[in-house]
């Protein structure tokens, strides 16, 4: 196994970029193609309408692949996997890049890119 510098992803951070893949890729273009996609899309309206931390619990007690398709689904509606983070740069902050020193953190942002991290602080 090769080693690399880069310090490991949150598990929100990882099922992020495996949503961005699946879309990417053309894996999953449309809304309907998402398993289950009408029950899913009734839990990602759920959750972005209620408190974020009780968002956040709920979202830390789902399974990877309820989250990923979450994130599928908030990536073709919105064209960000963080969505769900709009109104919480506290969480996201804490969700995506927990653990990281300054430098990292300055990493980090530049791997997500501008249209992600305005949906993620929200409307300025």
């Amino acid at each position: 196994m090769v080693t690399t510098a880069a310090p490991p992803r949150t598990r929100i951070a990882s099922l992020a970029v495996r949503a961005r893949n699946i879309v990417d890729s053309g894996l999953c273009t449309r809304t309907s193609s998402v398993p289950d996609w009408l029950v899913r899309l009734d839990h990602l309206a759920h959750l972005a309408a209620i408190p974020a931390p009780t968002r956040r619990a709920l979202l830390a007690r789902l399974d990877d692949d309820a989250i990923c398709d979450l994130m599928v689904l908030s990536y073709l509606r919105t064209g960000t996997t963080y969505a769900l983070w709009t109104d919480t740069p506290g969480g996201f902050a804490y969700d995506v890049l927990r653990g990281l020193d300054t430098a990292a953190v300055g990493r980090e942002l530049q791997f997500f890119g501008p249209q992600h991290l305005r949906a993620a602080h929200g409307p300025r």
